[in-house]
């Protein structure tokens, strides 16, 4: 029986930001925090430049405190987010090693600003960026390119092309083949699908994701998929 998907990896690189980690209204939000006033119509260029100042002013601890305040939220305890700052400031890689994976890409903005505005005290953050290319083969098979990936939907494609020793068969293979596979969306970081063809039905997905998950990819070239969302 044929695959649902002819899958072509047309590449995979290391990145150290993803698109829409910080925008104007995160920026707002942390200068809010600082207590830093005026800022009222400026770009978002100037907002970013603004909150490193205000990040600057502080020692690197207790911005990487009021950094992650921001990102995680209530998402763990005041306790727990001072490990994850103790984690940076020791150049470990919290992004990937935090126990509640659901974080890992808020960790991840959080170390990107907090790099930017300590070069020396932070070590700058990596993460991956993957590009496939989906032929459908199967009637329907393309329909799932008219919307934004289910993460589900791309953790078992990623699983797919990726060798039964990797991280992600390792750790979910049991989630992989279920119908919930509730954790997807702590590993697909960002996807999307562009370069959308009717003939034959076909599309572009690029996928953000931690080294931690995506480094599997680095041999595939091009593999067959069953890939579905969660039922």
């Amino acid at each position: 029986m044929q695959a649902l998907y002819d899958v072509e990896v047309m590449g995979l690189t290391v990145v150290r930001d993803m698109p829409g980690s910080w925008v104007a209204s995160d920026y707002l939000a942390l200068l809010d925090a600082l207590e830093v006033t005026g800022v009222d119509g400026l770009s978002e260029t100037d907002l970013r430049d603004m909150a490193l100042m205000a990040l600057q002013d502080l020692d690197p601890e207790a911005a990487a405190d009021a950094v992650l305040g921001l990102k995680l939220k209530d998402s763990i305890s005041r306790c727990a987010r001072g490990n994850i700052v103790q984690d940076l400031i020791d150049d470990q890689r919290p992004w990937e090693e935090a126990a509640d994976i659901s974080l890992h890409s808020r960790i991840f903005a959080a170390a990107v600003l907090l790099q930017a505005a300590f070069p020396t005290r932070f070590s700058r953050p990596d993460m991956m960026r993957l590009a496939l290319r989906l032929t459908a083969k199967a009637p329907h098979a393309s329909d799932v390119f008219e919307a934004a990936p289910a993460p589900s939907f791309v953790a078992r494609l990623l699983a797919d092309g990726m060798p039964e020793t990797s991280v992600l068969e390792r750790l979910f293979e049991d989630r992989i083949e279920s119908n919930s596979f509730a954790d997807a969306g702590g590993i697909v970081w960002q996807a999307g699908f562009s370069d959308i063809a009717d003939d034959p039905p076909a599309a572009t997905l690029t996928v953000y994701s931690a080294t931690l998950w995506l480094k599997a990819m680095e041999d595939a070239e091009r593999f067959s998929s069953d890939a579905r969302a969660d039922a």
